[in-house]
């Protein structure tokens, strides 16, 4: 892939994520255009990227705010997360627990596009697999293997949140069926049952779609 195809993958990326967060259509504003080729020409990773998204995005819903609707409310998040991945790059000694980083984020990534190959039929949802690989493939090979499974887990979380959006109506109703019924049987308080509704269904999500834990030793070769 030339450079210029792999740009242009990278600001679909994150206009896929965005867009499925929200669960409607979404085009970037020439802002926005511009601030995120600020941050492919700075090579700011698009895992850094989705997981600044992610995190802003969860704050918003948290705060029962209306959805973000520039991506310039997601740029400290961003910023935040690549200095993180940046300090993180330790070269050779990213071995230093027995797993061979590089390795297993190749294995990882080819996972993750043999499940987006089986959701052809709904493209939205492909697109957010697709991206989701692309995010693991091209993080830093150099990573401390503590900060990867990190980086990891938050790519995880909100990927589940956007495959939520990528969904069709028809299976999101069929998840919030499953969770009501499961907690029916629980008796939570208010605040303790919205918390467990949310991670039901993100559990419900991963379950539907096929998407496995994102962790160094399940992609170690």
């Amino acid at each position: 892939m030339d450079e210029a195809t792999e740009e242009f993958a990278y600001y679909r990326a994150v206009e896929d994520h965005f867009a499925a967060l929200r669960g409607t259509p979404f085009l970037f504003s020439p802002k926005d255009f511009a601030l995120l080729r600020g941050w492919w020409k700075e090579g700011i990773p698009l895992a850094a990227v989705l997981t600044g998204v992610g995190e802003a995005w969860e704050r918003r819903r948290e705060r029962e705010e209306d959805p973000i609707s520039s991506l310039s409310y997601c740029r400290h998040a961003v910023r935040r997360h690549a200095k993180r991945l940046s300090a993180a790059r330790v070269g050779a000694a990213a071995e230093g627990r027995g797993v061979d980083v590089p390795a297993a984020l190749t294995v990882l990534a080819a996972q993750v596009n043999e499940i987006a190959e089986r959701w052809r039929e709904l493209p939205a949802l492909e697109a957010v697999l697709r991206d989701l690989g692309r995010a693991v493939a091209t993080l830093p090979p150099d990573l401390e293997p503590a900060t990867a499974d990190e980086i990891l887990t938050e790519l995880e979380f909100t990927t589940l949140d956007a495959l939520m959006g990528a969904l069709p109506s028809e299976r999101t109703q069929e998840i919030a069926r499953e969770v009501a019924d499961d907690l029916a049987t629980m008796k939570l308080e208010p605040d303790v049952e919205e918390r467990t509704r949310r991670a039901l269904s993100l559990k419900n999500v991963r379950r539907m779609v096929g998407l496995p834990r994102l962790e160094l030793d399940a992609g170690a070769p």
